[in-house]
This record gives C-alpha cells, structure tokens and sequence, in this order.
C-alpha cells in the first residue's frame, strides 16, 4: 500500500512538474506586442506605384531612433525624373504591430511592421504630389534594434 502511494504521489509531482514546465514554455513562446521600440536602426526601403497616374518609385536609406522619429534620405524617380530626397517623420506603432507615419514632406502611411522589427510593409495614405497608389517595404539592414526592447 505503502508503495503505491509513493508511486501515486510521484506521478502527481511529475506531472505537476510537465504542466508547469509547458505551460513557461507556452508563455516564452506567446507573441509579443509592438512598440515605437520595434522600429529601430537602419532600415532600406523601396516604394512602387503611380502618383497622378504617372510612374512613381522611391529607394529609401531610414533610421528609426525607437521613440517615434524618422529620418531619411534617397531618390524618388516620378515619371522619369530623378530627385533626391530627404525627410523627418514621426510614427506611431501600436501593440498589434500596426502603425502610422507622416513625414515633413506631407506623406502618410499606414504601415505594418514584423514583431521582431526586420521588416515593415508600407502603403502610401497620402503624398503632396497627388492621388497615389503607392505600397512598399522596408528591410532592416540588421542593426541592433531589439536592444530596447
């Protein structure tokens, strides 16, 4: 009798000690939220589309400081004309990895960005040259951007 109590009471421990360890296991793995911290380091970026129903693309270098603030620079072709840019904007992440961005040029974004902050998808919401239809992404260039996180 003696033994099988022993046996029960060691079976409880072990699978007491299985819940436990999948459930810490379970909430190591859960996913987590996003922040401005998300978007932080270089990133390059390329935008596509038309602006005013004429050709439009963009090749971005931008640097997200993790607080909100972006800045920029690179080369918008729009209907064959090359110009160089530059930018600052401001950005918004929220906990389910969607955001906004408006730059100093005019430009609004809605933007969804990976949880771990490699890559953020792009669609133009509004550009000071006119109607766009305007989408991209942005690729980190694999700076340390998860150290505030």
């Amino acid at each position: 009798m003696k033994s099988n109590i022993k046996t029960a009471i060691g079976t409880t421990f072990l699978a007491g000690a299985i819940l436990l360890s999948m459930v810490s296991n379970a909430s190591a793995l859960a996913p987590k939220g996003c922040s401005n911290a998300t978007l932080r380091g270089d990133y390059g970026s390329t935008l596509t589309g038309t602006v005013n129903n004429l050709p439009f693309a963009a090749l971005n270098l931008v640097n997200g400081d993790g607080n909100g603030n972006i800045t920029g620079e690179g080369t918008i072709v729009y209907n064959g004309t090359v110009i160089p840019s530059s930018f600052t904007a401001t950005y918004t992440i929220n906990a389910d990895c969607s955001g906004s961005f408006s730059s100093s040029s005019g430009t609004t974004e809605n933007i969804v960005i990976s949880r771990d902050g490699s890559e953020v998808q792009i669609i133009v919401t509004g550009l000071a040259l006119g109607p766009a239809t305007v989408t991209g992404l942005a690729k980190s260039l694999g700076s340390t951007k998860a150290m505030t996180q």
